[in-house]
């Protein structure tokens, strides 16, 4: 009976023990979620603001390509009027 009574101390530290390792485990697991949590909002942030970065170059390249093609049809417009007010023969 003596062995019994020093084993029920031994095994209500134990089990203290793991009790608090492992709420201090969970913590720390909780917080790594939040950090990664944290990370990720800010990847998103980022990524939604290349996103608009993108958009806005898209529509500047649009907007250039009009005018380089508006230039060419009106030059051709103009040497082509050029051309009938001029007859060469």
């Amino acid at each position: 009976m003596g062995e019994i009574a020093i084993l029920i101390p031994f095994f209500g530290m134990t089990i203290g023990l793991i009790a608090v390792l492992g709420g201090i485990w969970t913590s720390h697991q909780k917080m790594k979620l939040k950090i990664a949590e944290a990370q990720g909002g800010a990847e998103a942030a980022a990524s939604r603001a290349t996103q608009m970065e993108l958009e806005k170059l898209k529509e500047r390249v649009a907007v250039l390509e009009r005018l380089i093609t508006d230039e060419d049809r009106r030059l051709a417009g103009e040497i082509s009027q050029l051309g009938a007010g001029n007859p060469r023969g």
